[in-house]
């Protein structure tokens, strides 16, 4: 009978304990977010950084949802600037399951401007570092199909998805969980991100 419930899914129906858990790891995630948005804040390159107009450099936000491909997610966005013309936002997700990534994402009517800086720079970054080629921005599964390893793309090969999808993401994923080791990761991302944009 295709209703009935088995074994796992009964245990799962009446464990109240999983569903603490999980609350527990959303508050210390989200306290987290914050300590990591206030480093990012108070970093020298962050406060000389010439943001694109509109740009939330001073609050940015953090947001979650339970089915990100199945599976719930947190995301803090900041800085950031989303209209229906343009993106540039820092994004660091965790996605249960699977990991936490952390991304540059800029799009639209901000992108022809720093996009040569991006295009001469990739080729000397770290081999961890990889480039969106989903048509889409909002693909956060990051896979050999989905992202190239970004020092070894072409100017060309930038140029042409930047010209046919309307943006460019640059991300790292990691499993850490040393909350100390996970916010200098994001601190150094952060920083080596602006850098590829002056």
């Amino acid at each position: 009978m295709p209703n009935q419930f088995n074994n796992d899914e009964i245990s799962l129906m009446f464990d109240a304990a999983l569903f603490e858990r999980k609350r527990a790891v959303h508050q210390k995630l989200f306290a987290e977010f914050e300590i990591i948005r206030l480093r990012l804040k108070d970093s020298a390159l962050h406060k000389q950084f010439p943001f694109p107009a509109g740009t939330d450099f001073e609050t940015g936000k953090i947001s979650q949802g339970e089915n990100y491909l199945g599976y719930p997610w947190i995301i803090l966005d900041f800085p950031k600037y989303f209209n229906k013309n343009a993106m540039f936002a820092f994004r660091t997700m965790f996605w249960y399951g699977h990991y936490f990534s952390i991304s540059l994402l800029i799009g639209g009517e901000v992108l022809p401007g720093l996009l040569p800086h991006v295009s001469e720079k990739l080729r000397h970054t770290a081999d961890a570092l990889q480039f969106a080629t989903h048509e889409a921005p909002w693909c956060h599964d990051i896979n050999e199909i989905t992202f190239s390893q970004a020092n070894l793309l072409t100017r060309e090969a930038i140029a042409l998805h930047a010209e046919r999808h309307g943006y460019i993401k640059l991300t790292i994923k990691t499993t850490e969980t040393d909350m100390e080791k996970l916010r200098e990761l994001v601190f150094t991302h952060y920083e080596a991100m602006l850098k590829l944009l002056l």
